[in-house]
């Protein structure tokens, strides 16, 4: 009974994983293709930062110039500074006689994309793999491109234990980027960014600020 709880719950993680990932990638969710669907998606509120002049901000990141916006999810309260205002959406998905729960802030960048994520998830410790898997492959259902994932790291961060994760596409106009996986006692936690190869120092700046900026309360 104990092992069936578990690999039940893995699935279920990794579905509603996989179409986060889609949601921050900024692809729309065919109704067909997981469990876990989108509700109606809202702009959150956030608070305002904005970035210095000249291409350059004063929290070091080069280019592009962007104003930082501190954004809140209300349920967890979890926070996390993106570089911009972010689009939110709810997910949620059948788990028994319950449902998982979560939400997606998503910022388009002018070569890629922000993704922060939490999700309702008593006990992912044991998910973190699982849920890097079901990013790639919930990405790699509606994208034109493939992702995966040329490295992974397990790491702590705050007594939470993490995964952290390079990404990288195939193809003409690749994409480079990176993903975290932070597991508190009731969440999942995932950052990702991706931008272009072309200008993979600025998305390794933009990913090292979110996942510096990342509070549980």
């Amino acid at each position: 009974m104990i092992s069936m709880t578990r690999r039940s719950q893995k699935q279920r993680f990794l579905m509603l994983a996989a179409s986060t990932a889609v949601i921050a990638g900024g692809v729309l969710l065919p109704s067909n293709a997981f469990a876990a669907a989108p509700e109606t998606p809202h702009v959150g509120g956030v608070t305002t930062r904005g970035a210095g002049h000249g291409g350059h901000s004063h929290h070091g990141i080069a280019k592009p110039a962007v104003k930082w916006v501190k954004t809140t999810d209300s349920p967890s309260g979890i926070t996390v500074k993106l570089p911009g205002k972010a689009t939110v959406q709810k997910v949620s998905a059948p788990a028994g006689a319950t449902t998982v729960t979560g939400r997606v802030y998503s910022v388009k960048t002018d070569d890629g994309l922000v993704g922060f994520v939490v999700l309702d998830l008593p006990g992912g410790q044991e998910n973190l793999n699982d849920g890097l898997q079901g990013f790639l492959e919930g990405y790699n259902e509606v994208s034109r491109d493939t992702l995966t994932s040329t490295s992974s790291q397990k790491t702590t961060i705050d007594g939470h234990p993490a995964l952290d994760a390079r990404l990288s596409t195939k193809g003409g106009d690749r994409k480079v980027g990176a993903a975290r996986f932070i597991a508190d006692d009731t969440h999942i936690v995932q950052a990702v960014t991706l931008g272009s190869a072309a200008n993979e120092k600025d998305v390794d700046l933009i990913h090292r600020q979110i996942l510096a900026s990342i509070r549980f309360p």
